[in-house]
């Protein structure tokens, strides 16, 4: 009973605590404004946004939550591929459903996609519902948007936030919204003062810092799915494949053209940033110890592309180790060496051998710059989308006793003819210095 009594203190506290906030707030005409236009936007708009569900065909349960908005009076209604992707792999377990405003439900299906960016149109039947529109030119940074959808199946919600441009460092279009979007918001809309589409809710990394999708990739598949019908017959895993070996096509092709900006570890010049989408971080270990000393690199892009709950792709990473013996016999630091070699990647990017085949591995000795190294070059297949590949490239060099460089590049989701120009232009820019 008195840890009851001391709980109920403490919410009365925190409880009259927000009052006054909310009065001191409640006073202020700025702040008035502000809720007074989100409160308008909110009413005007409620009856084109839904909770988008997913449900299991077996249990007639939910499985997955999210929101979507209706672009047409047509019945086409935009969400994330991630919110759907359920009913994409597995139609007869997975059906899919919308709430609209009145709690009433409606059902929909899966009229086209774009896997890359993350989009979806699904098709109901035509209503008198409100729809939104989209807007076809650019806004200024610092322009406040609105961004609607259910967070944690909480009920429907508008969020004010704040226009900050696109994303310049990342491989794929995104704007930088400062609003809290939460869990249940994917797929819901972003629109300005007049109501117009800018963008779709993608993702958050919180602390008000969230992301959206570009209207611009919506109005383009868009242009295609309303001339479409359904057609429940349609393999979506061609469509993936297709859309994806594509993506990476154009994405490969853009980074065996640049001008790969080079790093120095140890004795070893090594690619580093291979385009603006790629960061490199350093690192010396704190603890040294006395008759080794070690330093490394990481170099990543920060893109991955959903494909399910259990398979994303995209991703490409290399790192560098630099070791050199400063007290140990040969013998020993080989040892320490060749099991710093042999820690690799754990590829967490496919949780089922369902979906992906074994590794198949080839070792070899060769020659690089004037330098020996041993190379391991491994790769496993994509099931569903056979062009696809994840790739391995493990390298040591081998020519120098008592110093050396371990090297790793991960490319997931690439076909082989790609990924071998690339590692060639990879391995042919390691030079020794010495």
């Amino acid at each position: 009973m008195k840890q009851i009594r001391t709980n109920f203190k403490f919410a009365f506290k925190i409880s009259l605590a927000n009052f006054i906030i909310l009065v001191i707030f409640a006073n202020n005409s700025f702040s008035n404004d502000i809720t007074d236009e989100a409160k308008d936007l909110y009413i005007e708009h409620r009856n084109s946004v839904y909770q988008i569900q997913i449900v299991n065909n077996a249990t007639g349960k939910k499985s997955t939550i999210g929101s979507g908005f209706q672009i047409s009076k047509d019945g086409h209604i935009v969400t994330n591929f991630h919110v759907v992707s359920s009913a994409i792999h597995s139609p007869e377990d997975y059906r899919v459903e919308f709430i609209r405003s009145d709690d009433t439900i409606g059902s929909a299906q899966i009229l086209d996609i774009d896997v890359v960016h993350d989009i979806a149109i699904i098709k109901s039947d035509p209503n008198e519902s409100s729809f939104f529109h989209l807007r076809n030119s650019d806004i200024e940074k610092g322009t406040k948007i609105f961004s609607m959808g259910n967070p944690h199946d909480l009920g429907m919600t508008i969020v004010e936030g704040t226009y900050n441009g696109l994303m310049k460092e990342s491989l794929y279009k995104k704007i930088l919204f400062s609003g809290s979007l939460n869990p249940g918001m994917s797929g819901g809309p972003a629109f300005n003062r007049k109501g117009e589409i800018i963008g779709i809710n993608v993702s958050t990394a919180g602390n008000q810092i969230s992301f959206l999708v570009p209207v611009e990739f919506l109005s383009e598949l868009f242009k295609v799915a309303k001339t479409k019908s359904v057609t429940k017959s349609l393999s979506w895993d061609a469509v993936i494949e297709r859309q994806l070996s594509k993506n990476q096509n154009d994405y490969f092709n853009k980074i065996l053209s640049s001008n790969w900006n080079n790093l120095s570890i140890g004795n070893v010049e090594v690619p580093g940033e291979l385009t603006s989408a790629f960061k490199c971080w350093g690192n010396t270990p704190e603890v040294q110890y006395t008759l080794f000393k070690s330093a490394d690199i990481f170099c990543s892009n920060e893109d991955v592309l959903y494909l399910s709950s259990n398979l994303w792709t995209g991703e490409m990473l290399f790192r560098y180790k630099w070791m050199y013996s400063t007290g140990l016999s040969t013998f020993r630091f080989y040892n320490l060496y060749e099991n710093q070699f042999k820690e690799k990647y754990d590829y967490p990017n496919a949780k089922k051998k369902s979906d992906v085949t074994n590794f198949k591995c080839q070792t070899e000795f060769v020659n690089i710059n004037g330098m020996d190294w041993k190379i391991g070059l491994c790769s496993r297949n994509y099931k569903k989308y056979r062009s696809l590949y994840d790739i391995n490239l493990s390298m040591s060099s081998v020519g120098e006793k008592m110093e050396g460089l371990i090297v790793e590049l991960v490319a997931l989701g690439v076909n082989k003819t790609k990924a071998l120009d690339f590692i060639y232009k990879f391995i042919g820019n390691i030079k020794w210095q010495k």
